[in-house]
C-alpha cells in the first residue's frame, strides 16, 4: 500500500457511506437489501445526531418572516428528513463503537505490517 493507492482508495471507500447516510436519499427510499449499509455509515450517525440536536427535544418554533414557512416547526424538519423515531443516544454510542473498532483494526493492521517487515 502506498500513498497513490491511498489517495484513490479513500474516496472510493467514503462515497458509499455518504450515499447511504440518509443525507441524499431518505432511509425509506433505500431498497431493503441495501439498508444494512446504512448501519455501517458513520456519516449517517453524525448527520442524524446533528439533526436531532438541532431540531429535536421540544425545540421551539423557528422565527420566519414570510407569510408561509413550511419548516417553521422543527418536527416538520425531522419528518422531512425521516428522523422522527431516531435516537440521539444510539447515534452517540454507534459513533463511539465505530471509532473504537476502527482504532483497534488500524492498530492490528499496523502491528501485522511491522511484523511482516521484520
Amino acid at each position: 500500500m502506498n500513498v497513490q493507492n491511498g489517495v484513490f482508495l479513500a474516496p472510493v471507500m467514503s462515497v458509499p457511506f455518504l450515499l447511504f447516510s440518509g443525507f441524499f436519499v431518505s432511509f425509506d427510499a433505500i431498497p431493503v437489501y441495501l439498508r444494512w449499509i446504512t448501519y455501517l455509515s458513520y456519516i449517517r450517525y453524525g448527520f442524524e445526531g446533528t439533526a436531532l440536536a438541532t431540531y429535536g427535544y421540544g425545540r421551539e418554533k423557528l422565527r420566519c418572516f414570510q407569510t408561509y414557512c413550511h419548516f417553521k416547526s422543527p418536527t416538520t424538519t425531522l419528518e422531512e428528513l425521516d428522523m422522527v423515531n431516531a435516537n440521539f443516544t444510539l447515534d452517540i454510542v454507534a459513533l463511539i463503537v465505530i471509532f473504537v473498532v476502527l482504532r483497534i483494526s488500524a492498530y492490528l493492521f499496523l502491528r501485522w505490517k511491522l511484523k511482516t517487515v521484520r
